[in-house]
């Protein structure tokens, strides 16, 4: 019973904390359906670019992860720390990139996204604000990833309780204008969420620099981190993952894309869903981080017969968490569904023939998550799964979507039910991966090798 104690030991805060997280799209959402369909469409449509944009953030702190978790099982706090702040140089890169990219091409990324103009103003004017956020997420995400690592992910839920609170006392002010502040609607959904992201940062750095100096700042470690065999190293990880999440996320933005081409309802009804879907995913989440933490430190800790009770024990909690979380949506569908009853009849009537789809999709990715994200990426096996995630979405579903979409005029229950094809394709590879042991790779080892032998 002691690898389902240690993986729900880390997987209760870690969910909860990604549940916060995707919580927040979900209560903009909620707040913002007050003001009609054509506002939830665009704000689905700039949540949608953030939520891309910040995968990215997340595939850097992946690899940090995985990095900080095998020296944490090593016991080498001293490369930990250093692999952190490689983690933090690339994302700060990165992330400064990424929103000049965005902020200039706002009006044509929107566009692309719907055909209605009047929802494409909308989202360009959400997307202007929102994606400030990425600049500070770029450091939070990271000493996140630190904290997970040590095995310390409390304090990260503990401060997004405080970032939630502020977000959605923001909102309210600002959304709609109570007590003498400007009613700004959409903008102010995501004015609110940049100054609550960035006040929690803040406490984070404070946090982590009295309390936790392995992940604090160190010119030490900066000078280290600048070091090119590390970089190579780090990038050799990182770079898979971060291009499967671009090509993951890219692919679920196509999908949102397909739905905005369909109709107007389509993307409403795909706008309320998906805060939903992300929202309950990130239980899955949860599970998959736990057990990711745990493969690290036990490869890192060379305890290769603890690793196979623990991916066995992974992999039958994913179907436990899935399982549980659609026999929940399926009971409470009405009382979901009924709190978005201030948009149009008819797109509440696409969001009911959606649910069961999408109840399907998130057992299936409760699986695949934990498999590719708690097993294979954290043994370092980066590339198999960055392909996988190619070839199942791009040679896959989304041709069949376009397709089923705008060959065969199907409705959108349809179109989305190509979705699953994804989930489904990658069952049978990522088992027969995981059984061959191809995956596990000595990350440190790796490091070191890389070093320049002493004149």
């Amino acid at each position: 019973m002691k690898p389902y104690k240690d993986i729900l030991f880390l997987a209760i805060p870690i969910a909860l904390h990604s549940v916060l997280f995707a919580s927040l799209g979900f209560i903009d959402t909620f707040m913002l359906s007050a003001l009609g369909g054509d506002t939830v469409a665009a704000a689905g449509i700039g949540s949608r670019i953030l939520w891309f944009v910040s995968n990215i953030m997340f595939g850097i702190a992946g690899a940090t992860t995985i990095f900080c978790a095998q020296h944490w099982g090593a016991k080498d706090k001293k490369s930990l720390s250093v692999s952190l702040h490689i983690g933090m140089l690339h994302a700060i890169v990165a992330s400064v990139v990424l929103v000049i990219c965005v902020l200039v091409f706002k009006e044509q990324i929107a566009s692309l996204m719907t055909n209605d103009k009047t929802i494409a103003a909308l989202a360009g004017n959400y997307i202007q604000i929102s994606i400030l956020c990425v600049l500070v997420t770029s450091l939070s995400v990271i000493w996140g990833a630190g904290l997970r690592a040590i095995q310390k992910p409390k304090l990260i839920l503990y401060l997004f309780v405080f970032e939630l609170l502020l977000n959605v006392s923001l909102n309210y002010l600002l959304i709609f204008g109570h007590f003498g502040f400007p009613a700004m609607g959409l903008e102010g959904a995501a004015l609110g969420t940049l100054i609550a992201r960035a006040s929690s940062t803040l406490i984070l750095f404070f946090y982590v620099h009295a309390f936790e100096r392995v992940l604090s700042l160190s010119k030490a470690s900066f000078a280290a981190a600048q070091a090119k065999a590390k970089n190579i190293a780090f990038v050799k990880i990182a770079l898979p993952i971060i291009g499967g999440e671009i090509i993951w996320s890219g692919g679920i933005t196509a999908y949102h894309t397909i739905y905005g081409n369909i109709d107007s309802t389509a993307l409403a009804a795909m706008s309320i869903l998906a805060p939903v879907e992300i929202l309950l995913a990130s239980f899955s989440w949860g599970c998959a981080a736990a057990v990711g933490v745990l493969v690290g430190e036990k490869i890192g800790a060379n305890q290769y017969d603890e690793l196979s009770v623990y991916i066995r024990a992974g992999l039958i909690s994913s179907v436990a968490v899935g399982g549980s979380i659609v026999g929940i949506l399926w009971v409470s569908q009405d009382l979901v569904v009924g709190l978005f009853d201030g948009v149009e009849p008819e797109v509440l009537d696409a969001v009911y023939l959606l649910l069961p789809f999408i109840l399907a999709s998130i057992f299936l990715r409760s699986v695949t998550m934990t498999a590719m994200s708690g097993v294979l990426k954290s043994g370092g096996d980066t590339k198999f799964a960055m392909y996988l995630d190619m070839v199942a979405q791009w040679f896959g579903a989304i041709p069949l979507m376009l397709i089923l979409a705008f060959w065969f005029e199907l409705p959108v229950q349809y179109v989305y039910a190509a979705v699953l094809l994804e989930e489904t394709l990658k069952l049978i590879p990522v088992a027969l991966r995981i059984r061959s042991g191809k995956w596990i790779k000595k990350l440190a080892e790796t490091e070191e090798a890389m070093e320049p032998m002493p004149a």
